[in-house]
Formats: structure tokens, sequence, C-alpha cells
């Protein structure tokens, strides 16, 4: 088996199956390309630029302005290259420390345009449940908001294809208990499932659920499964067409793709998220959430209410290499406010 067929079944390993928790469909070809061709075609480049200025170097005085030319760009290309790879490995967490400054950033924008803008709660209600994914045969469930991570998708109905994921997340609800998943899970209610992709970015899909990208630990180390409370106590926010649910994070652990245990109906109102592990996709960080409260939308406050203004806030469903398409929030057709 070739490298790249080796890279190819390892993203495979994430597709889609009915009764298990596989919820990352094929990251095959445009994950090859986005971790491994890039770097491929740098060196490349770098090796012909080589050839090129030995090749000056030995007719050094005639072609003396070729060498010196060759050098330098031989020079600043192992520089951007040794670059882009400290950023796709998160050496020295540097892609996270680049993914935090660009959260600040954009809450700082966020909240300027906030405090001049006027779109009415029911604007807002309206742009959350617009149907946009018709063409699909997808049903709009509402969103999900974790602004603490950057996250803001819309929410639909099938978990266990990849056209629900390419739109977004969705809820699952194929459990243990429920294999054929029967049963259509409620906000607020029960054990209420969701997943979406981890395109292993940071900002993508759940990707920022994810403590360290790109780094198994804290969630596998040395073969053990392991828990994080690094998100413990920020609050997600889910919306729907009743109102706005907001449940506080207790922890996360890690579970076998085909653990369908976690999505086991409950007595307790509380929800659980489940994306993959980066690099190893066989496992997946489970999110565990308890609700701790109920708002209708004319009596959410105000704070809530504007996370979901999508002529305001951006959306992170789609990644151009991946699952190209329209966002839903401000950075594509803003909650359909746009033409």
């Amino acid at each position: 088996m070739s490298q790249h067929q080796l890279i190819v079944k390892k993203y495979q390993l994430a597709s889609m199956n009915l009764k298990s928790l596989s919820f990352t469909s094929e990251f095959n070809i445009g994950v090859f390309f986005q971790n491994h061709m890039q770097p491929l075609i740098i060196i490349g480049c770098w090796f012909l630029l080589v050839l090129l200025m030995l090749w000056a170097k030995h007719y050094q005085k005639k072609y003396r302005w070729l060498y010196k030319t060759s050098l330098t760009i031989v020079v600043l290309l192992s520089l951007f290259s040794l670059g882009i790879w400290v950023y796709q490995e998160n050496l020295f967490n540097i892609s996270d420390k680049t993914r935090h400054i660009s959260m600040v950033r954009e809450q700082v924008r966020f909240n300027k345009k906030i405090r001049a803008d006027n779109t009415s709660v029911g604007t807002i209600q309206k742009m959350v449940m617009r149907e946009a994914q018709t063409e699909q045969r997808l049903k709009k469930q509402g969103f999900v908001s974790i602004p603490s991570q950057g996250i803001l998708l819309p929410i639909y109905n099938d978990a266990y294809s990849t056209v629900g994921l390419n739109a977004g997340a969705n809820y699952a609800n194929r459990s243990q208990n429920d294999p054929e998943g029967d049963k259509i899970p409620i906000m607020g209610q029960g054990n209420y499932g969701l997943a979406a992709h981890n395109f292993n970015d940071g900002r993508t899909g759940f990707s920022s659920l994810q403590e360290s990208t790109n780094h198994n630990a804290p969630y596998y180390v040395k073969g053990q499964l392991n828990k994080s409370s690094w998100l413990n106590g920020k609050y997600i926010l889910l919306a729907n067409n009743k109102g706005i649910y907001r449940y506080s994070i207790v922890g996360q652990t890690t579970v076998s793709e085909d653990d369908t245990a976690i999505l086991n109906d409950s007595q307790t109102p509380k929800l659980t998220i489940v994306s993959c592990l980066f690099p190893s996709v066989q496992y997946r960080i489970v999110t565990h959430a308890k609700l701790v409260q109920v708002d209708t939308w004319n009596h959410a406050s105000r704070h809530d209410v504007n996370q979901f203004n999508l002529k305001i806030r951006v959306t992170n469903a789609h990644a151009s290499w991946y699952n190209p398409g329209i966002e839903e929030g401000a950075n594509g057709d803003a909650g359909g406010t746009k033409p």
C-alpha cells in the first residue's frame, strides 16, 4: 500500500457508518492536499531552485546574479516551508495561540457592530429557523452557539450522512438503547446529542472543542483514554423556534468510535456533543453540558439573542478545501438578508 493510500485510509476510518459515532466523513483527498501536498510542492520548488543555484554556481562569473537570486529564494522558501510545517503540526502550540488571537479580534469586531445594530428579536428568530438546505432535503432544527470557541453552526436532522455533516451540526440520536434513532431529540429535554466535523483547523465545525489542534493529548495519551476540564464552566446556547437553551459545560471525555451509549436518553436534561479526535480519528471527543436555563425569544437576554444575529455573527460550517458552500452568517448570506 502506497503512502498516499495509507493517508487516505487513515481518514476513511472516520467515514460515516449507521450505528457508530463515526461522524466525520471522508477527509481523504482534501485533507491529503491540505496537510501534505502543500509542503511537498514547496519542497519540490526548493529542490528545483537548488539545482538552478548549482548550475549558476558552475558558471559563477557569467551568472553571478542568478546564483545570488536563487540562493536568496532558497533561503526564503526554506523559512516559509518551516513556518508552514510548524503551524500545521502545531509545534509549540503556535496554531492554538494564533487561533486565540483571532477569536479575540473577532469578538471585538462583533461587539462594535452589535452596538450599532437594531435587528429585532423576531427577525433573528426567523433567520435561525430559515430553511437553507431544502435542496439537500435537510430539516432545520435551529442553531448552536459556543461564543468562547467562536462556534456558530446551524443544526440539521441528519448526523448520519455526508450531506448533513457538510451543512453544519446535526442532532445525533442513534444510541445504544435506540440504534435506529426512532426517537427525535428535543432541545431542553433528555439527552440532546449533537455532531459535527472536526476539521483539525481550530475554527471550522466543532474543531475548536479540541484542546490543542493536531495533538491527541490530553484526550489520548500512551494508549489511555482521558478526560479534559479545559472548557468547564463555558456556556453553550441552543436556539430553535421556541426559544434559547443555555447549557454549561461540565467536562469532556474520550470514547471509541463505536461507543453509542453516550447518546442514551436521560431523565436529566443535558447536551452531548460528539466530534473526532485528531490525529487519532478512531476516537471521539465528547463534550458534556448540563441545562441551566430556558427562555422564550421574548424573555431571553439581549446578549443571548445577539449570539444568533446572523447579520453580524459569522458561521463556521464550511471549509473551502473540503465542503465549500454558502455560510448562513455574516460571512455568507447573513440569514437570507443578502441577495
